[in-house]
């Protein structure tokens, strides 16, 4: 079996001066780094204090989970001399 390694850097950007003084201190941003890829700017959900404009924990785990089962799709249909276009 081949082992995969995988290294990430995610670091809180949104320290308004006042730290985690209290829960309206400060502001949920944070930033997703991969080597050599783009920066994916992420808040959490606007129900809790979030940035609508980014993407939050919730939504990246629905898209990995969904880019997981796809892609397993594809191979699947591939293995099976399925052609799929779509």
């Amino acid at each position: 079996m081949k082992e995969h390694s995988y290294h990430i850097s995610l670091q809180w950007t949104g320290n308004n001066g006042q730290g985690t003084s209290n829960y309206k201190a400060y502001d949920r941003s944070y930033e997703i780094e991969v080597p050599g890829k783009p920066i994916i700017f992420g808040s959490s959900d606007p129900a809790f204090c979030g940035d609508k404009t980014k993407y939050n924990p919730e939504e990246l785990l629905l898209a990995s989970v969904s880019s997981c089962h796809m892609l397993w799709y594809l191979h699947l249909c591939a293995e099976a001399g399925i052609i799929s276009n779509k």
